[in-house]
């Protein structure tokens, strides 16, 4: 949408569509029972007292009383220093505590107790992306996923970051064995349709989205996602739909309003748009994207002087926002401002919008 002016007017405006929305799943810290989980006797030796606090720890960690828990691991490693699975949940209970250190630490006790234990360099993989570095939160998860080719979360959230790093092919790659993994898992379908849509397969991001959506009806951000990519794809009815859908489950959804208001604006109901862009600024006055993309409906309208408002209000959020200062340019020429348009041009092109500098041309 970055066209010259004696093309279309439309088509200079940034009419903002956000893509590739990710849901993510819950972290895995669920604990893991073990072998002791029948254990009745009060006084036992002490591996199987150890098992019995265990199993009390698993039973409060169900119960949210994390700080009980945590007592009853610390008690069951006590008894027995090489009870690999209580420190991996000891680890658990101190990560939803949020002692992020000692959570490491445990998680690295239980895979120096067994270093194939995938969910505890998963349980690192979860702390390292709270704390640590990218680099180490993808060793975490390569460590996981070379213990467990299969754990699909693992394979998810390394897709997750691999999608960060913009290497689609890879993340696409780690979806798909998340899903041959666990079938059904909506989030990563999601998501794999999302490097799709970032690769402009849009066609396989939307059957991907759909898939996604035949497990889980109820994904407001898979709705949104298809919506973008039909409309990119030209399916502009389709588009609607999909963001209605998204709004009808997540009302307070403005992302998706903003998004339907673009589609409004190809199909060229620009009624309809504005509609939609004011839907946007009642839910979140500091949107920016929405106060340039109802600029863009004025215009169409003939609104001259309130697309410049729009803009202005656009840029008062985003002073860097290079496209509001091009767009108020061009509705000040149309108001008959040529030395505001021309100073408004010349900023959007210092700020990196090439297509400024043909229309700062002809100025002084």
């Amino acid at each position: 949408m970055k066209r010259k002016l004696s093309i279309t007017i439309a088509a200079i405006f940034a009419v903002g569509c956000l893509t590739a929305q990710t849901t993510n799943p819950p972290a895995n810290t669920t604990p893991v029972a073990g072998p002791g989980d029948t254990v009745k006797a009060t006084t036992l030796p002490p591996d199987q007292a150890a098992e019995v606090s265990y199993n009390k720890g698993i039973a409060d960690f169900g119960k949210a009383d994390y700080n009980t828990a945590l007592t009853d691991f610390s008690q069951a490693v006590t008894l027995k220093p090489d009870f690999e699975a209580a420190f991996l949940n000891r680890g658990n209970t101190k990560l939803k505590l949020k002692d992020f250190k000692g959570a490491l630490d445990d998680y690295g006790q239980a895979v120096k107790l067994n270093s194939n234990d995938d969910k505890a360099y998963y349980g690192l993989a979860q702390v390292e992306g709270i704390v640590g570095t990218q680099q180490q939160v993808l060793d975490a998860y390569n460590h996981a996923i070379q213990a467990n080719p299969k754990n699909a979360d693992a394979l998810y959230y390394r897709g997750e970051i691999k999608f960060q790093l913009k290497d689609f092919q890879g993340a696409i790659d780690d979806f798909t064995q998340a899903v041959n993994a666990k079938p059904g898992y909506a989030e990563a379908l999601n998501d794999r349709g999302s490097c799709r849509a970032e690769m402009k397969d849009y066609k396989g991001a939307i059957a991907d989205y759909k898939t996604a959506l035949s497990f889980n009806n109820q994904l407001s951000a898979t709705y949104n996602n298809m919506g973008s990519a039909q409309r990119k794809s030209g399916d502009l009815d389709g588009a609607i739909d999909s963001y209605t859908k998204a709004i009808s489950i997540k009302s307070d959804y403005y992302i998706a309003y903003n998004n339907r208001g673009t589609a409004r604006f190809d199909k060229g109901d620009y009624k309809g748009a504005i509609d939609d862009f004011n839907k946007v600024l009642v839910l979140n006055s500091a949107y920016s994207f929405a106060y340039n993309n109802r600029a863009s409906a004025e215009y169409k309208l003939k609104d001259y002087q309130k697309s410049v408002d729009d803009c202005t209000k656009a840029i008062q959020l985003d002073p860097n926002y290079g496209f509001a200062y091009l767009n108020r340019g061009i509705a000040e020429e149309m108001l008959r401002k040529p030395d505001d348009a021309c100073n408004d041009w010349k900023k959007a092109a210092s700020l990196g919008v090439s297509s400024a500098k043909d229309y700062s041309q002809d100025c002084q």
